[in-house]
This record gives C-alpha cells, sequence and structure tokens, in this order.
C-alpha cells in the first residue's frame, strides 16, 4: 500500500468514529505502547539474570527505539492538544521532563556494550522512570483527558498520521517496533510473524 493510500484510509477510519471510540483508541494506543515497555522490562530482568546477553541487547535496542517514537508521539502532537485542553498543564510539563530524562538514559544506553559494567543498570533505571512516567500519565493525566471537549476523531487522525511518518523516519531502527510486538518465541528467534 501506498503512503497516499495508507494515509486516506487512515483519515476514512479515523473520521468515521465518534468522539469517545475515537477518545478509547487514543488513550489505548499510547496504553498500548506502556505495556509493551514494560513487558519488555520484564523480559530484560529474566533474560539478564539467565545470561542472555544477545537477547537482552535486542530488547534493550527495541525498547528504546519504542520509546523515542512513543516521546515523540505524545510531544508532537498527543500533548500540545492536551494543552488546549485542559487549564492547568503541570502534568504534561512534569510529563515533558521525564521524557527528556529517559532520552539520557537511552542515550548513554545506545554508546553502551552489554558487557559494560553499568548496561543493565542503566536499563533498570530507564524501566524505574517509564514506569513512574506510566503510572502518573495514566492515573492522572489520562483520567483527566476523559471529562475533556478534546476533538478526538481529529487527534486520532493525527496521531495515527504521524505514527506511521516517525516508523519511516527511524528507517531500519523502525523494523525492530514490529519485533517488540510479537510473542517472545518469535523474538527469541529472530523472526516474526
Amino acid at each position: 500500500m501506498t503512503a497516499h493510500a495508507t494515509l486516506t484510509a487512515t483519515r476514512t477510519r479515523s473520521a468515521s468514529r465518534t468522539g469517545t471510540q475515537a477518545r478509547h483508541e487514543v488513550l489505548d494506543m499510547l496504553k498500548e505502547d506502556h505495556r509493551l515497555a514494560q513487558t519488555a522490562f520484564r523480559e530484560f530482568e529474566k533474560r539478564w539474570a539467565a545470561e542472555d546477553v544477545e537477547y537482552c541487547a535486542r530488547i534493550v535496542t527495541q525498547t528504546c527505539v519504542q520509546l523515542e517514537l512513543h516521546a515523540r508521539l505524545e510531544e508532537e502532537v498527543f500533548y500540545p492538544a492536551v494543552r488546549e485542553v485542559l487549564p492547568a498543564t503541570e502534568l504534561v510539563d512534569e510529563a515533558e521532563v521525564e521524557h527528556d530524562s529517559t532520552r539520557v538514559l537511552i542515550r548513554q544506553l545506545q554508546r553502551m556494550q552489554p558487557g559494560d559494567d553499568k548496561y543493565a543498570a542503566t536499563f533498570h533505571v530507564l524501566a524505574e522512570y517509564v514506569r513512574h512516567h506510566v503510572k502518573e500519565e495514566e492515573s492522572r493525566l489520562f483520567r483527566k483527558l476523559t471529562r475533556s471537549t478534546m476533538d478526538w476523531p481529529q487527534l486520532l487522525e493525527d496521531m495515527l498520521v504521524r505514527r506511521e511518518q516517525l516508523m519511516d523516519e527511524l528507517g531500519p531502527g523502525g523494523e525492530a517496533l514490529n519485533d517488540v510486538r510479537v510473542p517472545r518465541a518469535h523474538l527469541a528467534n529472530g523472526t516474526r510473524q
């Protein structure tokens, strides 16, 4: 499917949704990204303890790409929309600072090798930052948004389009996102469904 055809299909799908349906899809999309990261953190713990270093390195690479895509999607599309409908935006300010902190850790991990002394510790700290961010975002920010007057169908369309663009921008690294989403058995042997 061409990029134009994909964008047209995306617009058609999102335009036909009600505000409530679109709100659920937007928030579910973000929650799914959160769950993927949390699953990766748990899997890393198990595999690191089993000394499966190669597998752990793939988890770190894939998780860093997925987190970068998620953060950019929120910062470029979701948070600006939130700022328009919520009178107090300190929750968004905090979320953006949390994103900055995770980026520092991601950059450190990208410069490290699995054999480096602080490799696992850095990924563990990243996991803690992300877990805190997820808790705050889902329990406080998302809850406030369920009562907002946001144009959810438009936000959904914008997020779907930007998500696709970000995956294209990531180039070969974007392929890692697909591996994060498959069952562990497929990730372990390097194949995808």
